[in-house]
């Protein structure tokens, strides 16, 4: 097993990184699942937007980076390489191959699919976009791990057929950011576009996970930024009882259209 596999295995949260069609680079905070020894992102329905242009990516990063999900002397790691994408509709790999995996890993699942009732309760759930990388054509690579989730964000940018990155400090604000290259290199930016991404998450409960990104072009080492999304300055304390219902029922409703989506184009 490569050390990026064997990172992959221990982590609990982990990075998906791809490139859209329009050339805008995407991050996506997820949960590393292994099948048959390789790494693996099952992901919701409620993804299937965000996730479209994913499909048709030529390659797509796996990283480990949060200082979390490593061990004390471990650096992050990086497999860049061509993916499959695929639709599990009917929830098999979820529940025969990784949900033990996903409900140590993501304790918020073991109120939705943890008994045979709460499966069928909650069924819609249990279907999922499958990412698999393809470990022939995977080169890894180290990169520095993010032991301030506020401060140190993925770079993600455009590196032409696949997505190059690297682990920046993010200074200044307003539309243009000052970013350092942990690991003190020059990040050289040319100008083509790339995202800068970073989330944080509530322990041990995994209860309150947020992302947010801004996304811009690169000119040396100053992002120009031109869109942004998320807050890193939300609060990750406890929700309340009736916006807990109420996001419950927003992940159930956007599951259900990822999925009928789905359906519908399986049977064109």
């Amino acid at each position: 097993m490569s050390a990026m596999f064997a990172s992959w295995r221990r982590a609990i949260t982990a990075e998906l990184c791809w490139i859209e069609p329009d050339g805008r680079p995407v991050a996506l905070a997820v949960t590393p699942l292994v099948v048959d020894g390789l790494p693996v992102v099952a992901l919701p329905y409620a993804h299937a937007p965000v996730v479209s242009g994913l499909r048709a990516a030529e390659q797509a990063a796996f990283v480990v980076s949060d200082s979390r999900s490593l061990r004390r002397d471990e650096t992050g790691r990086a497999a860049i390489g061509r993916v499959e994408v695929t639709d599990d509709t009917d929830g098999g790999l979820l529940v025969d191959e990784v949900l033990g995996q996903e409900l140590r890993k993501y304790p918020p699942s073991r109120s939705l699919v943890d008994s045979p009732l709460l499966r069928r309760e909650n069924w819609w759930w249990l279907p999922r976009i499958v990412v698999r990388l393809d470990p022939a054509t995977a080169e890894e690579v180290a990169v520095p791990r993010r032991t301030n989730p506020r401060a140190h964000r993925l770079l993600v940018r455009d590196a032409g057929d696949r997505p190059g990155i690297d682990v920046v400090e993010v200074r200044g604000g307003g539309e243009r950011l000052s970013l350092t290259g942990l690991a003190g290199e020059r990040l050289r930016g040319d100008g083509a576009g790339a995202t800068v991404f970073g989330y944080d998450y509530s322990q041990p409960d995994l209860e309150r996970w947020e992302s947010w990104s801004v996304h811009g072009t690169l000119f040396g080492d100053e992002l120009v930024v031109s869109g942004r999304e998320g807050d890193p300055e939300r609060d990750l304390g406890p929700l309340p009882l009736l916006r807990r219902l109420s996001r419950h029922r927003e992940l159930s409703r956007g599951c259900r259209r990822g999925i009928a989506a789905a359906e519908r184009a399986r049977h064109r």
